[in-house]
């Protein structure tokens, strides 16, 4: 059995759709949720983002964070001075890529 750990993580979209280039989401079991946005299920936005085959990478992980923390950064309305990928300050190798065609 998986070990339950909350976490709030951020999506980065390889591509933007529509408005939307990150998606911000809460887990305890960041693998298995993060297996469901690759296959499409879910969260309706990861859904789109998949099937238009758009590739996303997790970018950062809040380690014990709870959802009310999830809600302060949706209310932010804005992921990228959030996302390292997009302030250029990703570490090569360090963010977790997770295609499209990765279903």
């Amino acid at each position: 059995m998986a070990r339950r750990s909350p976490v709030v993580y951020l999506l980065h979209f390889a591509a933007p759709y529509k408005h939307a280039r990150h998606y911000v989401g809460y887990s305890e079991l960041l693998a298995e949720r993060l297996a469901h946005h690759a296959a499409g299920r879910g969260a309706r936005l990861m859904a789109a983002v998949s099937a238009a085959g758009i590739d996303h990478t997790v970018a950062r992980v809040w380690k014990g964070a709870d959802r009310t923390f999830e809600r302060r950064l949706h209310r932010r309305n804005g992921a990228a001075p959030l996302c390292p990928v997009c302030s250029g300050k990703a570490a090569l190798g360090r963010a977790q890529h997770v295609g499209a065609g990765a279903r």
